[in-house]
């Protein structure tokens, strides 16, 4: 779909009152499902720079490189490795941080190692929108997209593959650690495991000192390569609505940096897509001091 034909079918859905959150999630669906008619993830292209090999993996040498689980993920991003050969490769702390809303594990799939990302559902008290959005698959849909249409830039992890019935996603894992966790690491509680017993997980105020923070901390040298990373996710019709410090990931091996959060995604082709693609742009000027304002992105 060109991009006229994207930004007419915004203004057509758009004058239909509550009709927005069906009208996202059928387009999603849809170029998620014709992605896979078309075999479009049997194009195996090469992975990014950062991205980990079944032979960086410890217990290969001993388990050989078949299927398997090797590591889940935590709230904060850590890898807990189950095989006691990978311990020293993946684990960077000692306690685990519960995941709230989907399971992310590191698999060996197909030759490739993997972030297997299973959405299972809302945590106990989300809005029953929040839970409504979840069965019919909104977030995955939306992602599964995103990752479609984002599969050839250099600062994404590719796409693998991909299951409609358990809603799961396979991408290259890319070894590293987040913004985040290169603020925590000169001691600022930012991370989930530090404000939980504060109280101050779901504080308003969270965001306002984590964003202080990374300013404080060297975050302008990030800017440029940002900007980069941003302005190509809008030429093909995406713009990032999570814009949080935990979503940019810094490569171990060559230090690029690297977008791995898509669920609320802004796609070219829904609904209100301008809106969402100005509100993209606020939070990146928030976030990290970037105006991309009056940027239309195509």
């Amino acid at each position: 779909m060109n991009a006229e034909l994207r930004r007419a079918l915004d203004q057509v859905l758009g004058r239909v009152p509550g009709m927005d959150a069906a009208a996202r999630l059928l387009a999603v669906r849809l170029e998620t499902v014709r992605a896979l008619l078309a075999r479009r993830l049997d194009e195996n292209p090469l992975p990014v720079p950062d991205a980990v090999t079944p032979g960086d993996i410890p217990s290969v040498a001993e388990l050989g490189p078949g299927d398997r689980v090797l590591a889940e993920i935590d709230q904060d991003g850590f890898a807990f490795a189950l095989h006691p050969a990978d311990v020293a490769f993946f684990n960077r702390r000692n306690q685990k941080m519960p995941r709230m809303r989907y399971r992310l594990h590191i698999v060996l799939r197909g030759g490739y190692v993997c972030v297997r990302k299973r959405f299972i559902g809302q945590p106990k008290g989300a809005p029953a929108g929040a839970h409504l959005l979840t069965l019919v698959g909104m977030s995955f849909y939306n992602e599964a997209t995103a990752l479609l249409r984002l599969r050839d830039l250099p600062s994404v992890p590719r796409i693998r593959d991909l299951h409609l019935a358990t809603r799961t996603l396979f991408m290259d894992y890319v070894r590293g650690q987040t913004l985040q966790h290169k603020i925590a690491e000169s001691g600022r509680k930012v991370l989930d495991i530090d404000l939980a017993p504060l109280g101050q997980l779901h504080d308003p105020e969270r965001d306002r000192r984590e964003i202080e923070a990374f300013a404080g901390s060297g975050g302008d040298a990030y800017r440029g390569r940002i900007e980069e990373i941003v302005r190509a996710m809008n030429t093909r019709g995406v713009a990032p609505i999570e814009v949080k410090l935990n979503n940019v990931l810094i490569g171990e091996k060559t230090g690029a940096l690297y977008w791995v959060d898509f669920e609320q995604a802004a796609l070219e082709g829904t609904p209100h897509y301008r809106e969402r693609l100005a509100e993209s742009h606020r939070l990146v000027q928030e976030w990290f001091g970037i105006s991309l304002q009056g940027d239309g992105g195509a």
